[in-house]
């Protein structure tokens, strides 16, 4: 975010961080390093451009200013980027390199969305802040590095480190010195001055005649709530020089036809957070984490608790966008109907009332039915050769008759194969030794 390289505000709240930014420049001498310093606020309020101009107007402006995007930064190469890494520590590290820590040597660096890190690279970073010195990956020394440390986020710091998110002892080492920016829609009359500088550098960029606000489009700028802080109106007043040819900008301009609109019976509360999508990855959930976040993917993905790369596949699969009509939520879970054969397994009425079949089958191979995927062994009830045994669609066993209990007709089915047994024995000849 540019503004041309000095603040641009009157209101009473932006005067009294520009205070603070003062006092804190004043501060330094000789090159002295300030302690840690926490810029805290919503997206776009300018927090990358304060850090900026504590680093220019301070006494260590001849030094490096090194930004750093630590959301854009793969978990995995969190530590190789920062502190560097020697020749071999990993496959294709065929020569050493410096880390940004030691790129920002008597100057400053800047860990934007600090709140994004690992909580293994939190400690390590801990480390580095307190013993002033970085190890590369696969160094075994300590090497010196003199930077003064800012950091940003735009998320509450302090309850990530209540619930456990970020660590209390880092949180305190960056926190030395903490810095809240307003939101555009709290400083008054600055929503104007900022929209005429957005202007005039505009028109000068890409080479288009001065243009001017009318009494209703200064209005609109005071009104229009500006979710997006100063990004999102530098956004519009681009968006308007590049795409209108009328030298006056009206109210009409300015208005956000392509903004989501919430439904009139919406409340005016913030929606709750959502669901974790580690849980539940309805398009709903996913929608109210980007509304909560101004469409942020890094700050939905931390709500969410998954990685920002998983949340834009999810994105490109449901087709989530700003301005499209809110998914409808997810409806309450309805247990499928079960099958009528498994229903009859299910219920010991419906197995005795059930149609049976007849399976035959070998002396010495169980019969095996096959139910949801499960195997159960019929067990075996008689040892005749080739007897024919009832197997019911359950699975159970023996299919009962419908008048009768399931113990009753076990024991009924052993007394029709006893009285074969001994029918089958009297009709046996006697042996020729007998008698």
């Amino acid at each position: 975010m540019d503004l041309s390289g000095e603040p641009l505000g009157n209101s009473p709240a932006m005067r009294a961080v520009l205070e603070k930014v003062g006092r804190l420049t004043k501060l330094q001498s000789g090159g002295r390093r300030l302690p840690p310093i926490l810029i805290q606020g919503e997206t776009g309020t300018g927090k990358g451009f304060i850090a900026e101009l504590i680093h220019r107007k301070g006494q260590r402006a001849a030094g490096p200013f090194v930004p750093v995007n630590c959301a854009a930064i793969p978990e995995q190469l969190q530590e190789a980027e920062m502190f560097g890494f020697e020749r071999g520590a990993f496959t294709d590290a065929k020569q050493a390199k410096p880390g940004l820590f030691q790129a920002a040597h008597t100057g400053t660096i800047f860990l934007d969305e600090v709140g994004l890190l690992s909580e293994a690279f939190q400690a390590k970073l801990l480390k580095v802040i307190e013993e002033r010195s970085v190890r590369r990956l696969g160094s075994t020394r300590n090497e010196p590095v003199d930077v003064s440390i800012i950091t940003a986020t735009n998320l509450d710091l302090a309850e990530h480190t209540r619930k456990g998110k970020f660590r209390e002892d880092l949180y305190h080492r960056l926190a030395v010195l903490t810095l809240w920016l307003p939101l555009l829609r709290e400083r008054g009359d600055d929503v104007i001055l900022l929209a005429e500088h957005f202007l005039a550098r505009t028109c000068r960029d890409y080479g288009v005649l001065a243009k001017s606000f009318a009494p209703d489009a200064r209005a609109a700028l005071l009104a229009n709530p500006w979710d997006g802080n100063i990004r999102e109106l530098s956004n519009v007043i681009e968006r308007i020089v590049l795409l209108s040819d009328d030298p006056v900008i009206t109210a009409r301009m300015i208005g956000r036809s392509d903004a989501p609109t919430a439904p009139a019976s919406a409340p005016l509360a913030s929606p709750p957070l959502p669901t974790p999508a580690g849980d539940d990855l309805h398009p709903a959930h996913l929608y109210q984490a980007l509304v909560t976040s101004k469409w942020n993917v890094s700050r939905a993905a931390a709500l969410l608790e998954i990685s920002r790369n998983r949340l834009r596949y999810w994105m490109e699969q449901y087709s989530l966008r700003r301005g499209m009509t809110p998914p409808p939520p997810p409806e309450s879970p309805i247990r499928a109907a079960v099958p009528e054969t498994a229903a009859a397994a299910e219920s010991p009425a419906a197995a005795a009332t059930g149609p049976a079949r007849l399976r035959h089958r070998r002396r010495g191979s169980p019969a095996i039915t096959h139910m949801r995927g499960s195997t159960t062994r019929t067990p075996r009830v008689s040892p005749i050769h080739h007897e024919t045994q009832f197997v019911s669609r359950s699975g159970s066993g023996t299919a009962p008759s419908a008048n009768r209990p399931p113990n009753d007709n076990v024991a009924l089915v052993r007394q029709q194969i006893g009285d074969r047994l001994r029918k089958r024995h009297r009709s046996r000849p006697l042996s020729r030794g007998a008698g």
